[in-house]
């Protein structure tokens, strides 16, 4: 609780997420997928927050702390924006991990999500969570085997 109090102080503004958890390349929106929403660099960090998406495959607007815009104005003026991680699960898919979700202070980002059904035959196939670096796009970890 300390560390989200000193971590609020660090940075006093204020910047917006929205979550979209898509399938089928994007196409279908799912309902009904818990979006938990962990701080800092670490993956397995404190959880501020969990959320479920609605028939339109998103969460509500999430505020979050974010430094302020001045550190973008000028040269090392610390970093512009703050790092968030999202676990996405449910049921009958694979789980995904994004990192580095990137906040800005007054903007709203949206990180889509795309979610993969698992195997009708109940098999794995390949690692069960995905993991993404959402600053670079890069898959991290996860395969389905074909």
């Amino acid at each position: 609780m300390e560390q989200n109090q000193n971590r609020r102080e660090a940075m006093p503004g204020r910047g917006y997420l929205i979550v979209s958890v898509r399938a089928g390349e994007g196409a279908i929106p799912i309902e009904g997928a818990l979006v938990t929403l962990r701080g800092g660099e670490a993956v397995e960090g404190d959880a501020i927050a969990s959320f479920i998406t609605d028939q339109s495959g998103n969460t509500p607007r999430i505020t979050l702390p974010a430094p302020p815009r001045a550190n973008s104005e000028r040269p090392n003026g610390g970093l512009p924006y703050a790092s968030y991680n999202a676990d996405i699960s449910l049921d009958g898919h694979y789980s995904n991990l994004y990192t580095n979700i990137p906040i800005f202070d007054s903007i709203t980002s949206v990180q889509t999500v795309y979610l993969v059904p698992l195997p009708e035959d109940g098999g794995r196939g390949g690692d069960e969570e995905f993991i993404f670096d959402a600053r670079t796009g890069e898959r991290l970890r996860g395969e389905v085997d074909e």
